[in-house]
């Protein structure tokens, strides 16, 4: 057998467009599914002694191991395999599928790795219909970097997608000394109701932790007065009820009274209708369309404790145009607004032109009556390390083997160094 050796995301990316191709081409069944079957498969082996993941004498014995390794999977790690974990592809097909995958190290690869391979696996015509353009790791970096999490905090993602905010955050804290092994379990939480993405989010956190996560499938925009809602038998799952995030984690602690730390990227697109859900927000006006966006900002105020910082990505438009003024104002009595970073043109490409910017602002312990005068840091990124594109623009002095995000060129480290240069100007300190 050759040796096994660890790969980049670039090279993920081409092993991956040959798996969906051979899923495609010769089988018609979900890509994603069958491709996250095998990665879950190998991940489990890997884990395991690693012999098992392999092509056998016949096309029979290795769709037979493979299912006994997807089965042992599913059985200690719930909720990542779906409602099938059995591979749905022929012997013969699955067999070469099992080849492509079997030279090559899941465990070896970073967590920035795979977190590139995972994000890479979710349909990106399911993710730009419902404006759920992933967050570049760059950026994420970046807004991690920004709001500074501590291992005593308790950190929150709403609309968290893959998980990427919530292991930066990991590693972040990791970076900075000893955690606590129980640290992913106990202080990072994470909610989204796309299925795919919160199973993708396990996966992740598995890599990235102890195994165990906080990763549930919840519509983030249900606050505790939709009491209405409870049992009306909408919703999938027939008459059960519809937990809230506060649910959840008063089903862990009674003393739960907000999150320290809120980092999230929230869907862009999409209006929202339901009036159980725009009865409970103040930002709802009956006048115009209501964006998926304005309300989790409202969300995510009413999630955060006093003193509780937040890092959020939004739509231009929600920090500049007049027709959403009244939403700033919103934000100013309810925050410290502390930055707002423009972010360039070209930062969620390839998915979307949509120009976004980052707000970071501290939860007030009471809201203002009037608009406060306050200096507010403001930057503009000059260079967002994509092109037209959507490619990454790398630098030639960069690590090879790094992440590409690792390897791209942006202007975003200048900016965190003048944002804490301003924090320490204006006696802002959470330990910048």
């Amino acid at each position: 057998m050759a040796k096994r050796h660890a790969i980049r995301l670039n090279d993920w990316e081409s092993v991956f467009l040959r798996l969906e191709e051979l899923v495609l081409a010769n089988s018609g069944q979900d890509a994603f599914e069958e491709i996250f079957k095998l990665l879950i498969a190998k991940l489990w082996d890997e884990r395991n002694g690693g012999s098992e993941f392999k092509v056998f004498a016949t096309p029979a014995e290795t769709a037979k191991c493979l299912n006994r390794l997807l089965a042992r999977a599913n059985s200690q790690w719930s909720g990542i395999l779906g409602d099938f974990p059995a591979s749905l592809l022929l012997d013969e097909h699955l067999e070469i599928c099992v080849k492509v995958l079997s030279e090559l190290s899941l465990s070896d690869s970073s967590y920035e790795v795979m977190d590139g391979v995972f994000e890479f696996l979710v349909s990106q015509a399911s993710k730009g219909a419902k404006g759920q353009y992933f967050t570049p790791r760059h950026i994420v970096d970046f807004c991690v970097s920004l709001i500074n999490p501590k291992a005593t905090e308790l950190v929150c993602d709403p609309a968290c997608g893959s998980a990427g905010f919530l292991v930066h955050v990991l590693n972040h804290v990791s970076s900075r000394g000893e955690v606590p092994k129980e640290y992913p379990s106990s202080k990072l939480w994470g909610f989204e109701f796309d299925t795919r993405a919160v199973r993708v989010a396990k996966a992740l956190m598995l890599l990235a932790g102890d195994g165990s996560s906080n990763i549930y499938r919840i519509n983030s925009l249900l606050t505790p007065s939709n009491t209405a809602l409870l049992f009306d038998g909408k919703g999938a799952s027939g008459s059960a009820p519809f937990l809230t995030i506060e649910d959840v984690l008063r089903s862990h602690s009674k003393s739960f009274s907000g999150f320290d730390v809120i980092v999230t990227n929230p869907p862009f697109a999409g209006e929202i209708k339901e009036g159980h859900i725009l009865k409970s927000y103040t930002l709802n006006r009956t006048d115009r369309r209501m964006e998926r966006d304005v309300l989790f900002i409202e969300r995510c105020v009413q999630l955060l404790k006093p003193s509780g910082r937040i890092a959020i990505v939004l739509p231009h438009n929600k920090v500049g145009s007049q027709a959403w003024s009244y939403v700033r104002e919103w934000l100013l009595r309810q925050l410290r607004v502390v930055a707002v970073i423009g972010l360039g043109r070209n930062s969620f490409l390839p998915h979307t032109h949509q120009k976004t910017a980052i707000l970071i602002g501290v939860k007030r312990t009471r809201p203002m009556m009037e608009l406060p005068k306050e200096r507010v840091f403001f930057g503009v990124s000059e260079h967002d390390a994509k092109d037209s594109r959507g490619q990454y623009v790398l630098n030639a002095t960069a690590d090879p083997d790094a992440a590409l995000w690792k390897q791209s060129r942006h202007d975003l480290g200048e900016i965190n160094r003048d944002f804490r240069e301003f924090c320490g100007s204006e006696s802002i300190a959470w330990g910048l």
